[in-house]
């Protein structure tokens, strides 16, 4: 994705736009009205909402499912949507917008790593998130590279600092580690990266992204902590280290802790959790895990109370529709394997009215 060339910070005008933006989400009562119904009727309403250019394309260059229709229209249109904020951005809102668009490169860079090291067929290519600073074109011509060597060579042709850190973790698996440890470098490697460029920029702005970095990776080592404390009873296996670069869970407090309780006490998390009314004690690692992430959504879409005038702003409007995204695939999937329409709503990520009404 291309950078402005203007450097100067342009947050009054961007700020302005996204607020204009904002009456245009789809509210959760309509997901929750769209849940007791049908995929075809879901179908339908793509057809008449912001969704429709991309659903329409989409039903006519592709014979897939009524599933595979939908998750892709939403997912062009929200990619849409997301460089279409990129781009209202200049200098320092622009650079710290990576915090979200590198998601999409780092998703499709993890698919390629898994494809390469596991073994895929070239003619069968994942669908690609397309809101990320690498263009999908690039990760097809790495997913079509007969070898690792030469999709590495071409992460050091590319240049970009994911490109580059995806060409170490290549080289990781030349080198014959494991999948999970390879992609432990890719992380790390651009997780050290983006932590130096927001440092650099300064400013509350920069605090912010740093603090959605952050919490980003508190959910991916909680999801470590987990598999690890499952491991313990069974037979040696390799241990995957947690990554570096969290925001409230320390390493060494991952170490230490003994429970869910003792992990997240004393840090933002614990009350975001506890509001949600979650027993840490007797709820299933998995439905633990969904309400971590319940919470970090919420977290989020309410930075914008920090500062009116600032990044937090971007970040949440961002998160919308990431989580619109999120929502669609949630309603699309439950629909198409028939659950019943309470199932599917349980499921559904509401950021809350209170929320809502202070937009």
């Amino acid at each position: 994705m291309k950078m402005s060339t203007n450097n100067s910070p342009n947050y009054e005008y961007l700020n302005s736009r996204l607020r204009a933006r904002l009456g245009t989400f789809i509210e959760p009562d309509v997901f929750r009205q769209l849940a007791r119904g049908t995929i075809r009727e879901l179908e339908l309403f793509l057809l008449d909402s912001a969704y429709a250019e991309s659903y329409r394309a989409h039903l006519v260059s592709s014979e897939t499912s009524p599933l595979a229709r939908i998750e892709m229209a939403v997912s062009l249109g929200i990619a849409k949507q997301i460089r279409e904020t990129v781009h209202l951005a200049q200098g320092e809102p622009r650079e710290l917008m990576r915090v979200v668009t590198n998601r999409s490169d780092l998703h499709n860079a993890r698919l390629v790593l898994r494809g390469l090291a596991l073994g895929h067929d070239p003619l069968k290519k994942p669908s690609w998130h397309a809101y990320g600073e690498l263009r999908p074109n690039f990760f097809d011509s790495l997913w079509n590279s007969e070898k690792v060597v030469d999709a590495r060579e071409k992460c050091l042709s590319n240049g970009d600092p994911l490109a580059l850190a995806l060409g170490e973790a290549l080289e990781a698996c030349q080198r014959g580690e494991s999948l999970p440890h390879a992609e432990r470098s890719l992380l790390n490697s651009y997780l050290s990266h983006q932590n130096g460029t927001f440092r650099k920029i300064g400013g509350s702005g920069s605090k912010t992204a740093l603090e959605v970095m952050g919490r980003s990776v508190d959910l991916w080592n909680l999801g470590i902590w987990f598999r690890k404390r499952s491991e313990k009873e069974k037979a040696p296996h390799e241990s995957i280290p947690f990554l570096q670069f969290g925001k409230w869970l320390s390493i060494e407090r991952l170490q230490s802790a003994d429970s869910v309780r003792s992990l997240v006490a004393g840090t933002p998390w614990f009350n975001e959790i506890h509001s949600l009314g979650t027993d840490l004690d007797r709820t299933s690692p998995r439905v633990l895990q969904r309400e971590f992430n319940f919470a970090f959504w919420r977290w989020q879409t309410s930075l914008y109370r920090r500062d009116l005038l600032g990044f937090e702003v971007a970040v949440s409007y961002l998160a919308r529709l990431l989580l619109e995204w999120q929502n669609f695939n949630i309603l699309a999937v439950g629909l198409a394997l028939g659950h019943n329409p309470e199932g599917i709503a349980s499921r559904l990520i509401d950021v809350g009215e209170r929320e809502r009404s202070k937009w």
